[in-house]
């Protein structure tokens, strides 16, 4: 294993032009009837050449999954006690899995699970693979081609587990009209799909429903995600989430109430984060955040979310809990927004530059992987006020 050095973080907070270097530069617009959030971002450096692709953390370590440019390109980092990033080693297998970037790392109870993809074949199209192990090893778990790929596949968004078992959520091929939401389960090594044909995660001639992220609720699994609704002479997008007691099923689809302005663009659910109770769901609204709570089948939305633009086809990340504090990590403009919810009170201030794809509390810190336009990750910290 090679540690590799965390740079060590300013306590201070810090104004504007006393940015330290790497860190946010680009603000969210303002409103002074809000409290301003005041980060100082410390970048966190990689093993040069490594770029920073998603992070997962379940109490202690925080996992950092990278990319690099070599064979294996896939690697995984993890923060030890003192502060460093050591490697975990990696067990690739098939010849996808050393040219492999990675789509999500989850991690529960010292076990890590976790799936990448590399495009390949004539047609260019994901091939993916799956990997298991401990914090200290992780090993892919080769598949037959047609698992997760062959006629009628469709992309993969992610994996979160129910229980103890991970499932990984993507799409394929209706029997009846466009594509289905799709969920893959594993028994020992061999994952399986599930049936969606007559489930709410089914499509139909008249709803095509779509899923961009999965999250564990409890033992059980939500799905964020929209409704297309094919009408004569109209289209409409509606958000929703389907929910299951477990892995596999029964599913539940619930609809959010909304109105939407005219010529406001799509609402979109994009991701959560549950407790046994409640779940908060953020998204989009009009090109704008927006944060849903749901509990049970009842939806609201708390007041004052802060008026941050959302740049068009970006994704808002799932909400960080902080002890009672909810954070959204939005992107804004060139950089990033972070907001801040404090009971009833909302604060918001910049992130760290770039577009945000991955976001995670370790202790008093929040931590968050942003990539640039040619698509290289970094990574920065800050300490929470």
């Amino acid at each position: 294993m090679t540690d590799v050095e965390v740079r060590p973080l300013l306590v201070g907070l810090v104004l504007g032009s006393t940015l330290l270097a790497g860190a946010c530069t680009t603000a969210p617009r303002k409103d002074p009837s809000l409290a301003e959030l005041r980060l100082s971002w410390q970048q966190v450096a990689l093993p040069d050449p490594l770029s920073a692709v998603t992070l997962a953390v379940d109490g202690s370590p925080l996992l950092v999954g990278a990319d690099g440019p070599g064979r294996p390109r896939p690697h995984l980092l993890s923060l030890t006690p003192s502060g460093n990033l050591s490697e975990v080693p990696l067990t690739p297998r098939s010849p996808y899995a050393f040219e492999g970037r990675w789509l999500q790392v989850i991690t529960r109870g010292g076990h890590v699970d976790a799936i990448a993809g590399a495009r390949g074949g004539a047609h260019g199209n994901y091939r993916w693979t799956t990997w298991s192990g401990t914090d200290a090893d992780v090993a892919e778990q080769e598949q037959p081609f047609g698992v997760f790929g062959s006629y009628g596949a469709g992309d993969l968004a992610g994996m979160a587990y129910a229980g103890e078992s991970p499932v990984v959520l993507g799409a394929w091929q209706s029997d009846r009209t466009g594509l289905d939401i799709a969920l893959w389960s594993r028994s020992g090594d061999r994952w399986t799909r599930q049936r969606s044909t007559g489930t709410p995660l089914a499509s139909t001639a008249e709803e095509l429903v779509s899923a961009a992220a999965i999250s564990s609720r409890g033992d059980g699994l939500i799905l964020s995600g929209s409704v297309t609704r094919l009408a004569p002479g109209s289209v409409g997008v509606e958000p929703a989430i389907w929910t299951s007691p477990d892995g596999d099923g029964p599913w539940t689809r619930v609809d959010f109430p909304f109105t939407e302005p005219p010529n406001s663009g799509p609402v979109q659910a994009q991701a959560a984060t549950c407790s046994r109770q409640l779940c908060l769901v953020t998204g989009t609204a009009g090109g704008r955040v927006t944060l849903w709570e749901v509990s049970g089948n009842t939806i609201s939305q708390p007041a004052g979310i802060p008026d941050v633009v959302v740049p068009e086809n970006a994704d808002v990340l799932a909400p960080v809990v902080v002890g009672e504090d909810v954070l959204v990590i939005a992107p804004s403009g060139s950089g990033s927004a972070v907001l801040r919810r404090s009971g009833a009170t909302w604060s918001v201030g910049a992130g760290p530059d770039g577009t945000p794809v991955s976001a995670a509390a370790h202790g008093d810190e929040l931590w968050v992987v942003t990539t640039n336009a040619p698509g290289k990750g970094t990574l920065a910290r800050a300490r929470l006020p």
